[in-house]
């Protein structure tokens, strides 16, 4: 798990969507990372799609392969878009913000973790 999606407009307002490493498909389907299921106006399957990569730490909105359009705080998404905290992704009649919790002060890298725990050791805490 690497942050949420929260919907804050549409059907599933109030909802959040825990998103993980890599590729989150966006979409109605159940086999959708991300399932909207009750707006009609996104697509089934891949709508949209939001990336996070864990070598650089950072999250990407990218179009799906669907027809619907992507937008991120209003303007069209045409290929990947990099996503910072509080931005806000629109598929169809769903506007979903992001809040991250990977990142510089977080990850679940095995060696991120190791160096914080060796500085922690150095400074006696």
């Amino acid at each position: 798990m690497v942050g949420w999606l929260v919907c804050l407009a549409g059907p599933d307002r109030g909802r959040d969507f825990r998103l993980h490493a890599e590729k989150n498909f966006i979409g109605r389907s159940p086999a959708m990372d991300v399932c909207v299921a009750g707006d009609e106006t996104v697509s089934r399957d891949r709508h949209a799609l939001v990336i996070f990569d864990p070598k650089k730490h950072a999250f990407w909105a990218v179009p799906g392969d669907a027809s619907g359009l992507v937008y991120l705080n209003g303007d069209i998404v045409h290929s990947p878009t990099p996503m910072q905290r509080d931005d806000v992704l629109e598929v169809g009649q769903t506007k979903l913000v992001l809040v991250p919790f990977c990142g510089e002060k977080y990850s679940w890298s095995r060696e991120l973790m190791a160096t914080r725990e060796m500085e922690i050791a150095d400074r006696g805490v």
